[in-house]
């Protein structure tokens, strides 16, 4: 297993922990025999630690990232022998590759805000839902001051070639564009940006759930109370000005739970 898989696992094992302390505040806990997807599961490593406490957890996304914790799975027997948990999903033919009425919880990480297709990934999301089975996603803020995939400054708005360029003129990289010069680097973020993300505001994001599930939570407080650090010590100080949870949904993180 090589070190960034391994570093990968590690903070897996802490967002496992932080999906379930969420869960359990809404009343959502999980239970021994609870089936879980991964929405967008990149290498699958929350999927790994998900096996590792005997939950039958499975994973999808878009690129195949997932052969090695696959492999890592098997040899732990965290799976049967010839048991696939990780499935690709066809961009062309959208589908989550899953049957009906299949999972208890659906969860992702970092993914909506790459969604360009709302209303069919969470008419999918809802399909493969039980009923009364509950949905859990974490994704940044349209409005975050550092996008945080190309390190620019309000990414999320504005777009265009001329204000990345300028941008990478005075030298803001990602760590994948460590020696590309600023024209090449301007033109690989607006590629990006424009073919890879899509930042909606709350009211839009709020608007394209209801239209298939009918309810929707905001639960940025919980994700302050129950994350570490800096956003953890917020928690206090914003039980008595509420506002600053609003600034956190706005600028960082959103937030969103909603059930079949």
């Amino acid at each position: 297993m090589s070190g960034c898989t391994t570093a990968y696992i590690t903070d897996s094992h802490k967002n496992v922990q932080f999906y379930q302390n969420i869960l359990m505040e809404l009343e959502f806990e999980l239970k021994q025999d609870s089936s879980i997807l991964d929405f967008g599961c990149g290498a699958g490593g929350e999927v790994y630690q998900l096996r590792k406490k005997h939950y039958n957890a499975v994973g999808c996304d878009i690129v195949p990232l997932y052969e090695e914790v696959q492999t890592l799975c098997r040899e732990e027997k965290l799976i049967k022998e010839n048991e696939i948990i990780f499935k690709t999903i066809d961009i062309n033919n959208y589908r989550i590759p899953f049957a009906d009425n299949s999972f208890d919880f659906v969860f992702s990480n970092q993914v909506f805000e790459h969604v360009k297709n709302y209303p069919e990934t969470l008419a999918e999301i809802y399909r493969v839902l039980k009923p009364g089975a509950c949905s859990l996603h974490f994704f940044p803020s349209k409005y975050r001051p550092v996008e945080c995939h190309v390190f620019v400054p309000f990414a999320g708005i504005f777009q265009s070639y001329n204000y990345l360029k300028f941008w990478a003129f005075m030298g803001i990289r990602n760590a994948y564009q460590k020696g590309f010069n600023y024209k090449k680097t301007a033109a690989a973020n607006h590629e990006f940006l424009h073919n890879r993300t899509m930042y909606y505001p709350k009211k839009k994001i709020a608007q394209y759930v209801l239209n298939q599930f009918k309810n929707i939570s905001f639960i940025e407080h919980l994700f302050i109370k129950h994350s570490e650090g800096r956003l953890k010590k917020l928690y206090a100080l914003s039980k008595k000005f509420p506002f600053i949870v609003s600034l956190i949904s706005t600028f960082h993180t959103r937030v969103i739970f909603f059930t079949k």
